[in-house]
């Protein structure tokens, strides 16, 4: 029983010096071995078990890191999110681009950047574009994204209408490509800040998909072939979609591994469930009143900044009291802006020019004032003859009352309390502003009827407001004022000056950048003086997030967090 002993003993030793040792790669081996003794002058051969050790090689092992998941919160359906059935401005047309690329890319600062496209040359009188494209991008099918690619979507979007994209295309008279990567646009006329309005916001579609596609509107895609950074995996119509993200993405693969977006009903439940974790982000901007609330609990952080979104009172042009200037002027004058500020917004928000452009653009026009003087809006109506004959508190216009219908979503509070002291506004120099809660598809049909401005209008006034990208490039103002429904398509209160439609013509035009400037300087003084709309503010953007699960978020000048960007690996960003 000696040498058993003993090599028990042995085996643990060698154990020992082998963990004491840890660049030795060792084995633990035991076998059973034939041992020779003498018991009472008699051999005894047994068999006992014998423990040792031997050198080993070990299979590599490879370290699995668990994948990360962001789930964020969506107040409403964005269709299949593919470029023909995506809904929304924010947050419906970032989701798209996850998925695809456009040829340059919006920077932090908001500047158009090299993206598919490597490099761009514009020709001395503007007519000519040429670009360069990455050599190394791929679908997400596998197939190699080629100029074919970029002449195709061109074309395909200039044949089948599309609201947005097909009039990004309409200043290109012809595409050409040379080789695989080299593509020649010629266009109808120069137009400045194509590459910002349509370059950097139209997405690459791939021609082996979409080429057999002829009603795109009501094409179901089995899924979305895009080159960008995610690919939607999943999804279930007015609950959730589910991004994945694309590891051989040519500008480096995503932080995030999964994008889960889920649609709520309301800004209450999207906070309800932010607080309880079901939830990691919301992609719409938090109220003023929630922003010290939600930075104050533990792992909940507050992105803010200043945005290009704009709020703004719409109204029919064409109708009384609205097709009155000195009715829309006293309105504008009536309206304290920074009190709207103070009171809704708690001061996150920069008071809206009555020229449009946002005063944190390098185009706009400082010599614009805002001005709130109701005793001034008071005394030009009772010059004008509007005047409370009756003593009831409300002007009549042409033997009528000054009254009509503000209508606004009910199911966003902030805009609802913004329309309630705006009508108390009004009310103070006698005029009835109804505030009307509807619901947001009434809301959207009343004021822009089948997304197509020629179909009409069916409201008085409304509250509304645009999305970043409208206010970010100044040029769309000739979208907003022009009177050709093909040019002013966003022209929601049927607004018509021939001088207008000069100057638009002019901005979109014009390449001399000072030429370009006076004539966007001149249009805002008379959108200042004719007001087609109110704009109230830009509000600020605020983003809350857990921090613990993600915190990358970089901010885009004017356009908040929730973009391409943010998924990105710094080094990847333009």
């Amino acid at each position: 029983m000696k040498n058993t002993k003993w090599v028990f003993i042995l085996a643990i030793g060698l154990l020992a010096l082998a963990a004491c040792t840890p660049a030795t790669v060792t084995q633990v081996v035991t076998e059973m071995v034939e041992v020779t003794r003498i018991v009472e002058g008699e051999v005894v051969v047994e068999e006992v078990e014998v423990t040792r050790i031997v050198e080993a090689t070990p299979e590599p092992v490879e370290e699995v890191m668990e994948p990360t998941s962001l789930r964020m919160a969506i107040d409403g359906t964005e269709n299949s999110s593919n470029p023909y059935t995506y809904r929304t401005g924010y947050p419906g047309w970032n989701m798209l681009l996850l998925q695809y690329d456009t040829l340059l890319q919006l920077d932090t600062d908001g500047v158009p950047q090299p993206w598919l496209a490597s490099s761009i040359e514009t020709s001395d009188d503007g007519l000519t574009i040429t670009m360069d494209l990455r050599d190394d991008v791929t679908w997400h099918d596998g197939e190699p994204f080629t100029a074919d690619d970029v002449k195709f979507t061109v074309e395909y979007y200039q044949e089948f209408n599309h609201g947005r994209w097909t009039r990004n295309m309409a200043a290109i008279e012809s595409v050409e490509t040379d080789g695989d990567h080299r593509v020649i646009l010629t266009m109808a006329s120069p137009s400045p800040g194509f590459e910002q309005r349509s370059l950097a916001d139209t997405p690459i579609i791939p021609q082996h998909i979409w080429e057999s596609v002829t009603d795109p509107d009501n094409h179901q895609f089995d899924t979305n072939v895009g080159t960008g950074p995610y690919m939607m995996v999943d999804m279930v119509l007015d609950q959730f979609y589910v991004f994945e993200a694309n590891p051989d993405y040519w500008a480096g693969a995503p932080q995030i591994d999964e994008l889960v977006f889920v649609q709520f009903a309301d800004m209450a439940g999207q906070l309800g469930a932010l607080r309880t974790r079901a939830i990691d982000m919301m992609v719409e901007p938090i109220g003023p009143e929630q922003i010290a609330v939600l930075n104050n609990l533990d792992g909940i952080n507050v992105i803010q900044g200043p945005e290009f979104t704009t709020e703004m009172v719409n109204y029919d042009m064409e109708i009384p009291p609205f097709n009155n200037k000195t009715v829309r002027q006293a309105m504008n004058l009536a309206i304290d802006r920074q009190d709207l500020i103070d009171t809704v917004f708690l001061g996150a928000a920069t008071a809206g020019s009555p020229g449009w452009i946002h005063p944190l653009s390098p185009r706009f026009n400082s010599e614009i004032e805002i001005v709130h003087d109701p005793d001034l809006a008071a005394q030009m109506l009772e010059e004008a003859g509007i005047t409370d004959s009756d003593g009831d508190g409300i002007r009549e216009l042409d033997g009528a009352p000054l009254s009509f219908e503000l209508i606004v979503q009910g199911s966003v509070p902030l805009d609802l309390r913004l329309m309630e002291l705006v009508s108390e506004m009004l009310g103070d120099i006698g005029i009835d502003a109804q505030v009307a809660a509807v619901e947001t598809s009434t809301w959207e049909d009343a004021v822009w009827p089948g997304f197509d401005v020629s179909n009409g209008r069916n409201y008085e006034a409304s509250e509304w407001g645009w999305s970043s990208p409208t206010q970010a490039n100044p040029l769309t103002m000739a979208n907003l004022l022009h009177s050709d429904p093909g040019i002013g398509w966003l022209n929601l209160t049927g607004f018509s000056n021939e001088r207008v439609d000069e100057l638009s013509d002019i901005i979109t035009t014009e390449t001399d950048p000072e030429a370009s400037q006076a004539a966007l300087d001149e249009l805002q003084s008379i959108v200042a003086d004719e007001l087609p709309f109110i704009l109230l503010l830009y509000p600020d953007g605020a983003y809350a997030y857990w921090s613990d699960v993600y915190d990358g978020w970089t901010f885009m000048t004017g356009q908040g967090v929730f973009h391409k960007l943010s998924f990105l690996p710094e080094e990847a960003r333009p």
